[in-house]
């Protein structure tokens, strides 16, 4: 929001920035914009008093422009608690500048994005960023390996800290420039990269338990996930807070979003069509993923009645979409369970610590000696390959042929 000039110097008489009038009630309040809530300011409406033709217009205007003055001094100075120039005060601009890169991705890379950020902000909120030096930065390193930190952990903290640097060097605050020429001469080992995959044996199985379970929801997303190589985003969705979008699933102030929804299907339940969330900016044309190849995961969604075929696919008893965490609790407890019988029947147990995302990197790995790396980037829904990107346009067409290509092996 941009302010008059009238702002500072009241030669507005009647400008009365953020006033509000409720019409049900006759009466004015006070109230601040999202970016300002968001940042931490407490103040969340002030009453002003008064109704409608009271002739108090012009007091309460000047009231308006002292709260905001107050609170624009608030946010330049004092952003979520933070004195300005500190690490807490940038990480405030960070998510709450309307410009920021903060608000260029996906709503449930946010929500990771202000966790990690409260960790930092946790650790280093009240440092000053003109005494941040190589030495400091090294500090905070060690305290992290001292604690017994991942190397994950360590990684994710300083690549999340390097956004806010970076935003500090975009909106012009002093010194963030140096920080970044030094923490780019700090060396931050990358954690292993995760070598665990599930198997068309392990999925079978774990499948199966859950249908034994009573739980075919979850026999399905996990089919979903292995056979069409997505993300499990795409295929169940995900709760995310409500940002007064129209329409949707809510509950307790969520919203369900990304995930394969019964309208995206064909009318005899043959194929569906989606765009791919994280790469939906990127490659906007939508996916067709065919039921051909796949008659189990078919005959699963013609069990389900048509009168209940609307809203989400993967749905549970409640005929709401899983909440978040749910689907990789079910599949850790059937995990088990299969294990306890394996044991009983003296074989092999699977790897204790397999989870649901270890489905789609499975699927990769089962299609990887089957098909040109090409092909299995677009079935993969990956972004990588520029140059090929240029000359292949049936993307669906390379992720339905490796799903052909796997099910004739299987």
């Amino acid at each position: 929001m941009r302010f008059r000039d009238s702002l500072w110097d009241d030669s507005e008489p009647a400008y009365a920035p953020f006033l509000k009038y409720l019409k049900d009630r006759n009466s004015y309040l006070w109230r601040p914009s999202k970016k300002y809530l968001e940042a931490g300011y407490s103040i969340k409406t002030y009453k002003l008093g008064g109704s409608k033709g009271d002739g108090l217009d012009l007091e309460r205007a000047a009231h308006c422009r002292a709260l905001t003055r107050e609170m624009l001094e608030w946010f330049d100075g004092e952003a979520i608690g933070r004195k300005a120039g500190t690490w807490g005060w940038l990480i405030g601009r960070y998510l709450s500048d309307e410009f920021s890169s903060f608000h260029d991705v996906l709503p449930q890379t946010q929500e990771k994005y202000r966790q990690m950020l409260g960790y930092i902000e946790q650790a280093i909120g009240n440092v000053l960023i003109e005494e941040t030096d190589f030495e400091r930065i090294m500090r905070w390193k060690k305290a992290m390996h001292d604690k017994g930190r991942s190397t994950h952990y360590v990684k994710k903290w300083f690549t999340h800290w390097r956004l806010i640097v970076s935003h500090g060097i975009k909106v012009g605050v002093d010194h963030c420039a140096k920080v970044k020429a030094i923490r780019e001469e700090v060396r931050i080992q990358n954690p292993a990269r995760r070598s665990r995959y599930a198997t068309r044996e392990q999925i079978e199985a774990i499948v199966a338990e859950a249908d034994r379970m009573g739980r075919p929801h979850l026999a399905l997303a996990i089919l979903m996930r292995f056979e069409f190589i997505l993300r499990g985003v795409d295929v169940h969705g995900q709760w995310v807070k409500d940002d007064t979008r129209q329409g949707g699933v809510r509950d307790g102030g969520q919203i369900w979003v990304d995930g394969v929804t019964w309208d995206m299907f064909d009318q005899h339940v043959t194929s569906f069509t989606k765009v791919i969330s994280k790469t939906r900016k990127s490659l906007t044309e939508p996916y067709t993923f065919s039921l051909k190849y796949t008659p189990e995961i078919r005959q699963r969604l013609l069990l389900i009645p048509t009168d209940q075929r609307t809203g989400p696919v993967i749905t549970m008893a409640n005929g709401k979409p899983p909440k978040n965490g749910v689907l990789s609790r079910g599949f850790k407890e059937a995990l088990r369970a299969v294990n306890k019988a394996r044991a009983k029947a003296e074989l092999d147990p699977f790897p204790d610590d397999l989870q649901i995302r270890d489905t789609r990197s499975g699927g990769i790995t089962e299609a990887k000696s089957l098909v040109d790396p090409t092909t299995l980037q677009h079935a993969a829904q990956h972004t990588q390959g520029t140059t090929t990107a240029i000359y292949t346009r049936d993307r669906s067409g390379a992720a339905n042929n490796v799903i052909q290509v796997r099910a004739k092996r299987g």
